[in-house]
């Protein structure tokens, strides 16, 4: 049977899960799925006292064969349940730790082995459960994968141990968040979403001010995407000298 879903996780084939074949492809802006994600970017920042950054770049993230088979498996299992096949699968942002240079040119695009960098490692193996919220001591809905359509809200989560690095990255990610269960609390000992649901979706109004979605399977969900950007770039100087030297030029005296 072959599956469909109905966002494409670009699949290349690999020797093994840590060949060193880049794994990013620098999306043209004219490309539709450029477009589409530019505008999940923007619809998306809604932190009001955050202004909007400027957008550098954005890469599609080619996942090995081998990981993209069990997230086929996991969106067909769920839509024969739901009995549907849209309004299952998101494209989502997660924002994590960055021990690397990565992203920050057009050509910088092979990923690190720091075992510290989550970016990486999340783009090379896809996401873990057990690795996820080590960093922080607050899991508000217990310990799974966090998303959210706000991307203002994952830039929270953006951070690097580099001075030197300027620019942020944004995770895209499909997910496949089936039945939700809607929650406006905290409930930070979850381990699942509980009896028939496949995500928590976290409703702004209670303790929360943006909404953001987990899931509690590794196989629900896979990066697709990386939104690279930052403060705009310096504007170059105007020539003023030059303005200058020819405007004497044709204000000097006529010579008698």
């Amino acid at each position: 049977m072959t599956l469909k879903i109905s966002i494409s996780v670009p699949a290349v084939r690999l020797p093994t899960r840590n060949d060193r074949k880049s794994r990013l492809k620098l999306l043209d802006s004219n490309d539709e799925s450029y477009e589409k994600i530019v505008h999940l970017f923007q619809d998306g920042w809604l932190h009001k006292k955050k202004s909007f950054p400027h957008l550098y770049r954005i890469f599609r993230i080619e996942t090995a064969e081998a990981l993209i088979h069990p997230y086929l498996q996991y969106y067909d299992s769920v839509r024969r349940v739901t009995g549907k096949a849209s309004d299952i699968e998101q494209l989502l942002f997660h924002g994590t730790f960055r021990a690397c240079a990565l992203g920050e040119t057009e050509d910088n695009v092979r990923l690190c082995r720091l075992a510290q960098c989550s970016l990486c490692s999340i783009i090379r193996s896809s996401f873990d459960i057990e690795r996820c919220g080590t960093r922080r001591n607050f899991s508000r809905f217990g310990q799974g994968i966090y998303t959210t359509k706000c991307s203002s809200k994952a830039d929270d989560y953006c951070s690097s141990e580099r001075s030197d690095l300027k620019l942020r990255l944004l995770l895209v990610n499909t997910v496949v968040v089936g039945w939700q269960n809607k929650c406006t609390r905290n409930k930070k000992s979850l381990n699942n979403p509980g009896t028939g649901y496949h995500s928590v979706l976290g409703v702004p109004g209670g303790d929360l001010n943006y909404e953001e979605t987990v899931v509690y399977n590794n196989d629900a969900i896979r990066p697709a995407f990386l939104v690279v950007y930052g403060e705009a770039p310096p504007v170059p100087p105007k020539p003023i000298v030059a303005r200058a030297a020819v405007r004497r030029l044709f204000t000097a005296p006529l010579v008698s």
